[in-house]
């Protein structure tokens, strides 16, 4: 393959409406994914600071969900589940996606 052969592909600038789709799709999934891994271990710590004597303590360590302290059950269980409803909602986007990219072709390229 030579150089003027060569496809250049970039993530961050997709040139084609239909790498913009993929690309709004895997964006969407990495935000709600970035909140899961590291906005709800934040939100529990944050609120943990106003503790006066240090140990952390606030309404998710105080308040019980399932019999478990609400902050331990949002990690171990909440986030799990979360990563399996964005499973879910990736294949749902990506669904739609296809059937949008179905309903209406790409314009026909005369030359």
């Amino acid at each position: 393959m030579t150089a003027r052969q060569r496809v250049t592909v970039n993530f961050f600038r997709p040139v084609h409406r239909n790498m913009r789709n993929e690309t709004a799709v895997i964006k969407t999934i990495l935000l709600f994914w970035a909140f899961l891994s590291f906005g709800v271990p934040l939100i529990i710590w944050l609120a943990g600071l106003g503790d006066p004597q240090g140990l952390g303590e606030s309404f998710f360590t105080r308040w019980r969900f399932l019999g478990f302290p609400l902050h331990y059950w949002l990690v171990a269980q909440g986030c799990t589940i979360g990563y399996v409803l964005l499973c879910k909602l990736y294949c749902f986007l990506w669904e739609r996606r296809v059937a949008q990219q179905r309903i209406a072709p790409p314009p026909l390229r005369r030359g």
